[in-house]
């Protein structure tokens, strides 16, 4: 063999040698990456499980009213305040809905004159509320305030100058997950001006008397 061949050849041998060092290693680094990274991954999918469980489950709580229909005459007569509530999931807070009704409606389907008339399926999507059709005679207000208070008298909840239409309002309250006992107050009711001058002759007051009614429900936040 020419001394040219055996330089090929131990030149060929030791590439073989370093080149199989040389993968030793690297399939060694190769294999750690695998590993670690499936063990990130598994603590990655136990955690977001944990999280997930705990949204699912307030996903499939739900909350509302302990009763789906209250009613209240205002303190000066003037309508009977109509609170509906239905269940709700309780991420999307508590939903009711507000509807002013004529004082002298003591029950939704008994007609009464001097007041507007809708005949109407409540079905507020976002309250699963489900009411019967019924004659309701609303009267239209301008503006009202309303607040919220826990048991112990804490503020929950505040709005002012609220405009329903039609004489009822849909509500969406973020309790901040408070459940129990609370009062729903109803200030500064305010009729629209086209029935002021009825509602004064019905009350019997002078034109300058300004017409401004109230009302308190006490009633309970029930979640499940």
């Amino acid at each position: 063999m020419s001394e040219v061949n055996k330089i090929r050849e131990r030149i060929i041998v030791e590439t073989v040698i370093t080149n199989q060092d040389y993968l030793i290693p690297m399939n060694s680094v190769f294999l750690f990456a695998v590993i670690t990274l499936a063990i990130f991954t598994v603590n990655l999918s136990y955690a977001q499980l944990g999280v997930d469980n705990t949204t699912d489950k307030k996903a499939f709580q739900i909350i509302g009213l302990n009763s789906p229909l209250i009613q209240k005459i205002s303190d000066k007569g003037i309508y009977n305040i109509t609170l509906k509530s239905g269940q709700s999931p309780f991420l999307s807070g508590l939903n009711f809905e507000i509807v002013f009704l004529n004082a002298s409606s003591r029950n939704m389907d008994t007609p009464a004159s001097g007041a507007e008339s809708n005949t109407t399926t409540d079905t507020p999507s976002a309250s699963g509320l489900t009411i019967p059709s019924v004659v309701e005679h609303v009267i239209p207000v301008k503006s009202f305030d309303v607040a919220i208070t826990s048991n112990d008298g804490k503020e929950l909840f505040k709005k002012t100058d609220e405009i329903p239409r039609g004489g009822r309002i849909l509500e969406n309250v973020n309790l901040n997950g408070y459940t129990g006992n609370i009062t729903i107050s109803l200030y500064n009711i305010v009729p629209d001006s086209g029935i002021t001058d009825i509602i004064k002759k019905q009350l019997q007051v002078s034109n300058d008397t300004a017409v401004v009614d109230s009302a308190k429900f006490q009633t309970e936040v029930l979640k499940s």
